[in-house]
Order: C-alpha cells, then structure tokens, then sequence
C-alpha cells in the first residue's frame, strides 16, 4: 500500500493531540500540521480542526481568530480558505459554530448555530439538533455515517441513506466517548481512520460499507477509535 502524495500540494491538519502512529502514517502521504490552540474553547477540542474550520466544496471557511501561524500555513499551501464572521465561544453551543458537515444534499448542522459565513455559501441547508455535526458525521459517497440519533432521524425523514454508530467505544479524553466523525478523514478515494474497526461494534460491517462506496480503508493505529476533531486533508 502506497500512500505518498505530493507533499507540496497537500496538507493534513490533525489534533496535536492524537497518537503519535497516526500521525507518523500520515506524514507518509502528506505534511502533517498538528493543530493546537489556547484559550479560545475549552481543553478538550482545543486541538479539533472541525472546531474552528469547516470544509466546503468553495475552500476552507476559517474561524477569524484562527491563530496566525495556521493562516501562514494555509497561504503557503495556496490553500482556498476565508473567514467567518464569529470565534467559536469557549463553552458548547458556543464551540459549534463551525461544526457543520456539507453533504450533497446540502449543509447539515443545527442552523440555529451556524456562522453566517458558512451559511452564505450554499442555499440548501438541512437541520438538525446537533450542533457537533461534524464531529458525528461523514459522507462516503452515497451514504452518510453518523454517531448522533438526532442526525439519523432527520435523514431518515428526508429519505437520506445513513447508518448509525453506537459511539460508546470510541475515545475522547475528558468524556464518557468521542464521535465517529471525529475519527474520520477523506482523501480522493481513501477512508482514513484513527484507530482499527476491529474494535468497533459492527466494525467489520462499517469497513465492508465503506469499501463497497469504492473507498479504501486506511486505519491509522492498532487500537480503539479516538476522536481527534477530524482529519482534514487541505489542497
């Protein structure tokens, strides 16, 4: 399995937080930045990238506060980011402002919570009660993964093919459990992981759906998913 890209063009933000084997299988494929943050939300997410960035098919909306070296980072890589109008607050609902999750069937988040910038950019937009969208959830091509009932609920009432995970073996130091999206990052036509399905519920049944999606499943580290705020692979 080869995984290397060329790193020049490609950035890979992941909480400083989470094991080092990820991050070190990472740095195989691209740059990793290890995102890190004081001061700004509470310790726990202080390091998630889906704190304080959301990915959008028009670039990276970007809290405004994101601290400047990630910003230099960003323009170096000639990454399409801009900003949003709020700092995600230091306590929940507050840290969700940019936890949204665009889908093809458009945004999906608590819109009562989303920052007017991301809102801005897509006229369709689906909500839910979970402010901690991308957290929860991912998309893999036609089927949309999620870790929160609330999510699962609203999809089904809108006919959106999805498939819950029971979180309560995924890792989130500081909580009872971490959420599956958190867990989860995509690059072209490979599924990244941090940790092993093995340990997971279903975990093989989720891997085999994935596949079937065309994806191929990469798992970061032998051990149980750990909640690291997302993987986010930038160009």
């Amino acid at each position: 399995m080869s995984l290397r890209i060329n790193t020049n063009t490609m950035l890979i933000f992941i909480d400083k937080k989470a094991p080092e084997k990820a991050k070190s299988i990472l740095s195989e494929t691209a740059r990793v930045v290890e995102f890190q943050t004081h001061g700004m939300v509470y310790e726990v997410v202080s390091g998630h990238p889906d704190i304080f960035m959301c990915q959008t098919p028009d670039g990276i909306v970007a809290a405004p506060g994101l601290p400047k070296e990630y910003k230099e980072i960003l323009k170096e890589h000639n990454v399409n980011f801009f900003f949003g109008k709020e700092n995600p607050g230091v306590q929940y609902p507050q840290t969700a402002r940019y936890n949204a999750l665009f889908t093809k069937h458009g945004i999906l988040h608590n819109l009562k919570l989303t920052d007017s910038g991301i809102l801005a950019l897509d006229k369709k937009q689906i909500h839910c009660s979970q402010g901690y969208t991308r957290c929860n959830t991912i998309e893999v091509k036609d089927i949309i993964f999620t870790s929160d009932l609330g999510v699962i609920k609203t999809l089904q009432n809108k006919s959106i093919n999805s498939f819950y995970i029971e979180p309560g073996e995924i890792l989130l130091k500081g909580f009872k459990n971490g959420f599956f999206g958190g867990c989860c990052g995509i690059m072209n036509s490979k599924f990244f992981v941090c940790g092993s399905f093995g340990y997971l519920k279903n975990g093989q049944v989720i891997r085999e759906l994935i596949q079937q999606q065309g994806f191929e499943v990469i798992e970061l580290y032998n051990g149980p998913l750990y909640d690291v705020g997302g993987i986010f692979f930038l160009t």
